[in-house]
């Protein structure tokens, strides 16, 4: 049901499903725009929901995601749920005509995301993933300058974690520590994809169990339709979390490291910049929040579900993907 009473016409009544890192990181981002009320936060886990009810001082909490859209009127809803829940919490919101934000991945496969796609078209509800290195004001900004001298001829995208902390952590369940790659990762491949410009026209890639029972190593080389070439290069065998990107043009170079800084090399120097903090979310979070006060469709940059399902279908390319020894 879609909010709206006298006197209350500007303000879009939002929802949280998910109550964890991610689910109150979106609260806290939501509650900082002033035309957005947060009526409602929804989680299975009791401690989760009510903690984050009371941070972000949310009136109401449910425990399932019927319950909260059979009692809320609401404009929308954002789904941030552990990666392997996202697609049934996004697909119960969609079904009924929820206009739904929600986390990557949009599923575990291009089966579910397309379930999710079709769902939307079915329903008219607004759909758009939450790949939001689409909106990060350094890429951005590093797309520009490249594309201010032509197209971008060569993309880099690396993110690394740790696997063994992750299986100590007991975060996720078995299926997913063997797909890792569409937990975190899968943002570099977004948002290579998305600077590419252009459909894929081939994959190469290897992928290794190096020091776990699970794919550790994923490498691959990405041809785009308009000679853009791509390196991909995730690995879950170091000791630390890192994301770097390099933007190549005609004559230009863009060097982003942990996407909070970044070096530029062009006309024979080099210049220095730094990000700011946020990494894209509020940018992503008041492009959706927007587009659905304005009754607008999700097209780029954002990700709509036409647009996940592309990045999806590379993700699975690169799990198939075999090993160096076969």
């Amino acid at each position: 049901m879609t909010a709206g009473t006298a006197g209350e016409e500007r303000m879009l009544h939002i929802a949280v499903v998910g109550c964890g890192g991610r689910g109150r990181g979106h609260l806290r981002c939501l509650r900082g725009f002033p035309d957005v009320r947060v009526t409602a936060v929804c989680d299975p886990v009791a401690v989760a929901r009510e903690r984050a009810q009371q941070e972000a001082e949310v009136p109401r909490a449910y425990a399932s995601v019927p319950a909260l859209l059979d009692a809320e009127r609401l404009d929308a809803v954002v789904v941030a749920t552990p990666a392997h829940l996202n697609a049934a919490a996004a697909l119960s919101c969609l079904e009924r005509g929820m206009h739904t934000l929600l986390e990557k991945p949009p599923g575990l496969s291009v089966a579910e995301t397309t379930a999710l796609r079709d769902a939307a078209a079915r329903s008219g509800a607004k759909a758009m993933v939450g790949w939001n290195r689409r909106f990060h004001p350094l890429i951005v900004r590093a797309r520009q300058a490249v594309e201010a001298r032509g197209p971008i001829l060569q993309l880099v995208g690396e993110f690394h974690k740790s696997i063994r902390r992750l299986h100590q952590s007991g975060m996720f369940p078995e299926h997913l520590m063997d797909c890792l790659l569409l937990e975190t990762p899968i943002h570099s491949l977004d948002v290579v994809r998305a600077l590419a410009g252009a459909e894929i026209t081939g994959v190469h890639g290897y992928t290794c169990r190096a020091t776990s029972p699970y794919r550790d190593i994923h490498a691959a080389l990405v041809g785009f339709a308009n000679g853009c070439v791509a390196q991909l290069i995730h690995n879950y065998t170091t000791d630390a979390r890192l994301e770097r990107y390099e933007l190549h043009g005609d004559g230009i170079s863009v060097y982003l490291e942990g996407v909070d800084r970044a070096t530029v090399c062009c006309d024979g120097g080099r210049e220095e910049w730094v990000g700011a903090i946020g990494g894209g979310l509020a940018e992503q979070n008041r492009y959706f929040l927007d587009r659905v006060r304005d009754d607008l469709p999700i097209e780029l940059p954002a990700a709509n579900l036409d647009e996940a399902i592309k990045t999806m279908r590379l993700a699975e390319a690169m799990l198939a993907a075999p090993s160096p020894e076969e």
